[in-house]
């Protein structure tokens, strides 16, 4: 991947669009009236545990690493990561101060939109069996359609009118770029592609139940080692793992948020021993679920 020069027209423009959020969020996160739309801040380093939705986001300034599956993919100033699929993921943030806060947006993508732009387009074409997400250095056409939707945030009055044209203009510049083999992915895929979608889709409403691969494999219709090597071509991760971090994602939400003890939580979420429990939260967010809990009732 080419490293753009400082002084490059796209580094002048994300350098002002920063400061232009910088004014516009007080908070950590900021969701503007623009649906699907939001602005974000950090001024400390710290770890988000997530599921990325079909979306795109960016970095204005700082830098963070975001963990799939076992692979760690760094993305900073100036650039774009494009998410197609339900991805659970933990996301740091690496480079942030208080003088120099990491500062980023993100706009999620609607599917109905993106088939119906893509079908007026001629010569779409698609490449097959690719990761459901990318990071690629942002193009001059899309810092500018996005500094447009910040200027609408000042703006309200217009945002009906005016942010659904903005949102067409980034669909297609997101279609015709970078990140186009990833988006046009979306539209025209294989009928195998197809079910890996239908089973991403199920396992995220039904992370709770205990079913095995064999028996997930039979929903896409694949054979059990055929649908794990589509598994994780799309996803960077197996199906297990999937399913395994949907869930403790899931646990500690409960644990932070409900209040609920840690014993509870790690049965309300399948798993038996809370030993086990505890060794697979660790592996995932690096801290043991009773210190967490400590750390952040302290907070």
């Amino acid at each position: 991947m080419a490293v753009m020069n400082d002084l490059s027209p796209v580094i002048e423009k994300t350098k002002l669009l920063a400061r232009k959020v910088d004014g516009l969020v007080q908070d950590e996160d900021f969701q503007t009236e623009i649906s699907d739309f939001s602005l974000h801040r950090r001024t400390n380093k710290q770890s988000i545990h997530c599921i990325y939705d079909l979306g795109l986001g960016v970095i204005l300034q700082g830098e963070k690493q975001v963990l799939i599956g076992n692979e760690i993919f760094s993305y900073s100033r100036g650039q774009t990561m494009l998410t197609t699929i339900d991805l659970p993921a933990v996301s740091r943030v690496t480079q942030a101060s208080y003088s120099e806060p990491f500062l980023g947006m993100m706009l999620k993508l609607d599917i109905g939109m993106i088939i119906e732009i893509a079908g007026s387009m001629e010569n779409i074409h698609v490449t097959s069996n690719i990761p459901s997400f990318s990071i690629e250095e942002m193009d001059i056409g899309l810092i500018e359609a996005l500094d447009r939707l910040v200027d609408l945030v000042e703006d309200p009055s217009m945002i009906s009118q005016i942010a659904p044209l903005i949102k067409h203009e980034i669909i297609v510049r997101l279609l015709l770029g970078k990140h186009g083999d990833y988006l046009r992915n979306l539209i025209k895929i294989s009928v195998s592609e197809k079910n890996i979608f239908k089973v991403i889709s199920w396992l995220r409403n039904n992370f709770l139940n205990d079913v095995s691969v064999d028996e997930i494999a039979d929903q896409a219709n694949m054979t059990p080692a055929t649908f794990r090597n589509h598994f994780r071509e799309i996803t960077r991760m197996t199906p297990l793992q999937y399913q395994k971090q949907l869930r403790l994602q899931e646990a500690r939400k409960l644990m932070l948020m409900q209040s609920i003890e840690i014993r509870r939580v790690a049965e309300s979420v399948g798993y038996e021993s809370q030993s086990q429990f505890t060794r697979e939260y660790v592996r995932l967010f690096g801290i043991t679920p009773q210190k967490d809990l400590k750390e952040n009732t302290a907070k």
